[in-house]
Formats: structure tokens, sequence, C-alpha cells
């Protein structure tokens, strides 16, 4: 007999590059929570923050980039069907003052990762929501406590962790390893028998990137032809 016949085979994995501050993740929310609930008992899942506006890279909401977003969300609203809150819509006509930086709310995640795991994506969901839907500062920390409550994860637990100087570093290498698989969002990602497989780069609909999880599942390694929509 063989020994392999007895190695226990990893789990596909699924590995999705995404911003919290970018416009088509939000817009692609609806299939993020769909492939997690479809595939979660048949593959592991990894969000990876890109951290698209941080550091020396940040952005203020200003008027142009108010008008930048208002273009932009029009076409990806009509593109994915998702809606922006008239709050989101006030939110960036009226606070120009706020700093758009994708470290917090990407360090955020990493927190929920690090000490809840099994709310990562669903947390991942609803700090976009707090912003394109609610018309939250994901700056403050009374944001992410909402969601924590909403989600039943320990609030001083998270806090303890996500002001850490130990958090910090960790997402600054969050952002480096996402950067090693895409450097646009969004992008998911399928991982097979040390393989590696795009799923899709940028928009796509859900029964395209479901029928592309499902032929590297039942694949026997073959390369999977990336499915690509608009994107960031």
């Amino acid at each position: 007999m063989s020994k392999n016949k007895n190695v226990k085979k990893k789990k596909m994995k699924i590995i999705y590059v995404m911003d919290p501050l970018c416009g088509w993740c939000y817009g692609h929310i609806d299939n993020t929570i769909k492939i997690y609930n479809d595939f979660k008992g048949r593959a592991d899942f990894e969000v990876l923050p890109g951290g698209m506006w941080s550091g020396n890279n940040t952005r203020n909401q200003s008027v142009q980039m108010m008008n930048y977003f208002l273009k932009h969300d029009a076409v990806i609203a009509e593109r994915t069907g998702i809606q922006f809150g008239e709050a989101y819509i006030n939110f960036i006509k009226n606070r120009h003052d706020v700093v758009l930086d994708s470290e917090i709310p990407s360090r955020a995640i990493v927190t929920v990762n690090r000490i809840a795991s099994d709310h990562t994506v669903s947390f991942a969901v609803e700090v976009q929501r707090a912003r394109y839907f609610y018309g939250k500062d994901l700056n403050l920390n009374e944001t992410y406590s909402e969601i924590i409550i909403k989600l039943q994860i320990d609030e001083k637990r998270f806090f303890d962790s996500f002001n850490s100087e130990e958090l910090k570093d960790s997402t600054r290498e969050i952002f480096r390893k996402a950067a090693s698989y895409a450097r646009s969002y969004p992008t998911m990602l399928a991982e097979k028998d040390g393989r590696l497989h795009v799923l899709e780069q940028g928009y796509a609909s859900y029964e395209e990137l479901k029928n592309s999880v499902l032929q590297i599942l039942n694949s026997q390694g073959l390369v999977q032809e990336a499915v690509k929509g608009i994107r960031y």
C-alpha cells in the first residue's frame, strides 16, 4: 500500500486580497459572503487587506476625492447592484476633514483574524458596510465597537490587541503579503496542492466566481484561467 494513501490532503484555501477603502471591494461584499457560506466547509479562507491608502499614501476626503467617489460609486452600483447609503453620501459631501487611512480598518480586520478568526469574513464585510452604507468614520474606535458588539466579539480583547505595537507590525506584514499576491482590488485566489489559481481579478458575477471555485475543487491540479472583471 502506498504511504501517501494515509496522508490527509490539505484543504484548498481561498485568499481574498481587498482594501477596506476600495469601493469595488464594497461592491463585492455579496460575493464575499456567498463564497464563504457556500465553501467554508471545503476551503479555508484568508482575508488580506492590501493597505491601498496607508503610510505616506493616505488621502484626505477632499472635494476632489468626493467627486471621484461619486463618479465611481455610480458605476459600481450599476455593475454590482450594491447600494451606497444616504448616510455615506452625506458623509463624503460634508466631512472633508476626514483622513482616508487604510491602515486603521485593515488593522481591525487583522486583529479579528488573530482573536476570533471565524468572524474575519463577516467583520471585514461589516467594516465596509459601516463606511459605505452607514457613513461611519473608520478612524474612530466607536465604529469598531458597534461591529464587535454585533458579532459578539470580546471588546476588551479586541482593543488591547488592536492598539498594540505587535498588531501594527503584523498589519504592515499583511500588506507585504497581500502585495505578493496582487496589487489591484478585489482579487480572489485559490491555493490548492501547492499551486495558486486566480479566481477573480476585479469584479465578476457570483456564478462565474462559484464556477471557478468548483472547477478547481474538482480538478486534478489543472491551472485555471482568471475571471477578469472591473477593478480599482
